[in-house]
Formats: structure tokens, C-alpha cells, sequence
């Protein structure tokens, strides 16, 4: 791989040649630069010493961006006849290189990658001789990646959560050094069975994450007390589970009207309790349809996550229909599982729901998501985004170590780390990552 030559010595002979001869990273040669009489050019091709860059960079999105920081050190003298030159072989972008203010043999530039395809990519660095020839003096390589997503989310389901859980989910999230989505669920506030003590913890912890960058989103499950509390008549039926207290019944039994005012309660819950506006949703159990997404991107959301592949859940069957490695997509109006022209982003959670595995179980899940990710060392062809669910009131030991498992198996593939084309995001970066 390209990359390799990262690891060589960056100071390169300088050779004279014509601005096409040498073969582009991937085969291809630009154009050849076309002579310029406005450029003197140089008597001889100056020794250049190109600083060094990073091993892997991503195609630009929305969200995100990072152009290639060029530095190069011209020892012998000053290459300002030659306008000196950075060059991306795989679409022949040229940038000036600017003289440092504070050094004046350094001059630098930033190259943008906009355009460029995912694959090996090399940069040179180019002046012009008075022959009116570019002469390449040093070249750097490294791989450009369409970038790909890790987010993973945290639904409070609207009970209580202890303390030894919370800490257990901070301390997976600081030692991965990954971000969290925090679904928050206001139900704690409508219903005796949480007492305010408990409450206002989980408030404080979920405050506390939100101000350490953290994203603060909501999740609802259709308890009959905070639908009550929402001015509705709550509901038992259809439920996965059989039980009689509104937990398990689907979103999907509430029509788009009665899905905005359960959406409305919970943001005037969460405002009059200090926090801000949530930007992302998740329904309870996984259930939701057109009238339920109208309803959330009607509110002001951005992206849902409520979709995952075709299948059941306990007594019923998801409305979802769904490929198990479905992507991101703004669904239509009138059928959730197809793309169209709602402004909200759907997330489908393919990534897996931790809950009741260990390190050792979780294994296949890990394996899974993997295969839907570019190989260790390749660079992904196209974008592509992986969601995963926890609860912070399972997170035990062992549901920690399957978390700990799981999300460091995407390791080898960091873009942090600077080894892969992998981002863990909060789910409203994704939304901004797809353009929404």
C-alpha cells in the first residue's frame, strides 16, 4: 500500500522532469502544467524536505473536513522564482505554497480533497525551471477513505438507573474515548415509581455528560402514565411483551397527531428541567412508522433511530423492512422503509442491542459489523454508518465488558488513531454528516 511510504525518508533528491512524467498514486497522470511566462523560474531544482502528513485522511462531508496540511522545507534558498507547488497526482489540484511568516525556508499550504477518489493517493511537490518545466522534488503518499460512522446510543427507558450502571457507562465511554448519544426519557418525571432522588441523579449524571460533549436526545416508550400525563388515553394493546403499564406497547398505535403531543410533553418536560432541545429520537422497542416520523421530523428533529432490519420483537413483528446492513436515508413520507423526502435522516440500528451479552457472546455482533466496514488497511469506496444501542441502567459488569469488547473491536479501523477511516459520532453529527 501507498502508505507505506510514509515510513521512507521524506527528504528526496530533487530531479528536473516534465510535470506529467512522473506516474499519479492509482496510475493516472494530470494534465501537464502548461509553461507561464510570468514565473521566472529557477536556474536548478532546490533541495525540498516534505514534512510528514497522516497516514489516512476521509473525503469531505458536511460535518467534517480536513484538508492536507503540506509543510515543506527549502534549505538551499529561495524557491519563490519556481512558485512553488503542491500537486495531488489523482485529480491534478495544485495549490501555492506559502512562505512562513516566522521561517523563512518553511513554506506551507493546505490542500483540499474535495473531488479526489477514495484509494492511494500522492502529493507532490513541484517548482518551475526557467525551461518552463515543473521539476518534482519530493512526494508524500498516504490513503483517502470515504469516511465510515460508529455512533452509539444510550436509551433510558424511563425507569429507574443506578449509580453503579451510570458509572460503568462513563467509564466505558471515557476509556474508549468514544462519544455517547444519551436518549434521554422523561417518563421519570410523570410516574411514582422513580422517586424525584433518583431522578434528579440520573438528571445530574445526563447533564454532566451532556456538558463534557456528549449529545442529549430523547426515547420513548408508551407508558400509560406518561401518556396520561401527555393528556392522551393510554394503551395496552398491541404490546411485545404482554405486560399492562404501556411499556411495551408500539408507538405505531398512536396516530401522527397523538405521536406530536407525546413529542410536545416530553420537550417542555425536558426544557422546564434544564435541558436543551434534543435534536435526535429513538421510539421504544423499536417501533415507528410514516405517521410516527412525520410526526418526529414535525417537531424539529433531525434524525430517528428507531428503524432496524425486518424481523420480530417478543409478540410482534417490527414494521420495518429492512436488509440487515441497511444505511442511513431520509425516509418518504408515506412509507417509512423507503427513501424519500422527509427532512429527518434514518438511522437504522444494525449494530446490535448489548443488552444480556458478555465479552465473550458479543463476539459474533462485533464480527457482524465488522463485515459491514472496509477491511483492516483498506479504504472504504463509499461512506457507511453503524448504530449500536445499550441502556445505561443494564450496564452491569459483564453488559461492560461485552460494550468494551464490542466497540474496540473497531480498533484497528480509528481515524482518531490515525489507522482507519472510522469516526465514532454522536447521532446528530451523523444527521450533519448526511447533510441534514
Amino acid at each position: 500500500m501507498l502508505a507505506i511510504g510514509l515510513a521512507l525518508a521524506s527528504c528526496v533528491p530533487p530531479a528536473t522532469l516534465p510535470a506529467a512524467s512522473t506516474p499519479a498514486a492509482g496510475g493516472q497522470n494530470p494534465p501537464t502544467a502548461t509553461a507561464n511566462p510570468t514565473i521566472p523560474g529557477l536556474a536548478q531544482a532546490p533541495h525540498a524536505i516534505f514534512g510528514p502528513l497522516r497516514a489516512w485522511y476521509l473525503v469531505p462531508d458536511p460535518a467534517f473536513r480536513q484538508d492536507v496540511h503540506v509543510a515543506v522545507t527549502f534549505p538551499d534558498g529561495d524557491p519563490t522564482d519556481g512558485r512553488p507547488r503542491a500537486r495531488l497526482r489523482s485529480n491534478g489540484r495544485l495549490v501555492d505554497l506559502v512562505r512562513s511568516r516566522d521561517l523563512p525556508a518553511s513554506w506551507q499550504a493546505e490542500l483540499p480533497l474535495d473531488g479526489a477518489p477514495p484509494g492511494d493517493q500522492r502529493i507532490e511537490i513541484l517548482v518551475r525551471l526557467r525551461d518552463g518545466t515543473d521539476a518534482s522534488l519530493a512526494t508524500r503518499d498516504f490513503v483517502l477513505s470515504a469516511p465510515e460512522y460508529v455512533v452509539w446510543t444510550l436509551d433510558f427507558e424511563g425507569d429507574a438507573s443506578g449509580d453503579a450502571e451510570l458509572a460503568n457507562t462513563a467509564a466505558i465511554a471515557d476509556g474508549l474515548r468514544v462519544p455517547m448519544t444519551i436518549m434521554w426519557n422523561p417518563r421519570v418525571w410523570t410516574t411514582t415509581q422513580v422517586s424525584p432522588a433518583r431522578a434528579e441523579a440520573m438528571l445530574a449524571w445526563t447533564k454532566a455528560r451532556g456538558s463534557a460533549g456528549d449529545e442529549i436526545a430523547l426515547h420513548l416508550h408508551m407508558w400509560t402514565d406518561y401518556v396520561r400525563a401527555a393528556g392522551l388515553v393510554p394503551r395496552t394493546v398491541p404490546s411485545w411483551a404482554g405486560r399492562l403499564d404501556g411499556y411495551d406497547v408500539p408507538m405505531t398505535a398512536y396516530n401522527e397527531i397523538e405521536t406530536r403531543t407525546l413529542l410536545d410533553h416530553a420537550l417542555r418536560l425536558m426544557a422546564d428541567h434544564g435541558l436543551s432541545r434534543p435534536l435526535t429520537f429513538r421510539a421504544g422497542g423499536d417501533f415507528a412508522n410514516a405517521e410516527n416520523l412525520r410526526a418526529v421530523a414535525a417537531a424539529g428533529f433531525v434524525a430517528d433511530c428507531t428503524a432496524v432490519p425486518a424481523g420480530t420483537f417478543g409478540r410482534l413483528t417490527w414494521p420495518w423492512t429492512l436488509a440487515p446492513d441497511a444505511q442511513p436515508y431520509r425516509p418518504s413520507r408515506d412509507d417509512a422503509n423507503k427513501p424519500g423526502d422527509l427532512p429527518l435522516l434514518e438511522a437504522p440500528t444494525i449494530g446490535g442491542n448489548t443488552y444480556g451479552y458478555d465479552a465473550r457472546t458479543i463476539q459474533p455482533i462485533a464480527r457482524t459489523d465488522l463485515s459491514n466496514l472496509a477491511a483492516a488497511g483498506q479504504p472504504a469506496k463509499e461512506r457507511r454508518a453503524i448504530t449500536v444501542v445499550s441502556h445505561p441502567g443494564t450496564i452491569d459488569a459483564s453488559e461492560r465488558a461485552a460494550i468494551e469488547a464490542l466497540l474496540g473491536a473497531f480498533a484497528p479501523l480509528r481515524y482518531d488513531r490515525d489507522t482507519g477511516p472510522l469516526r465514532f459520532v454522536t447521532l446528530a453529527q451523523l444527521a450533519k454528516a448526511y447533510g441534514l
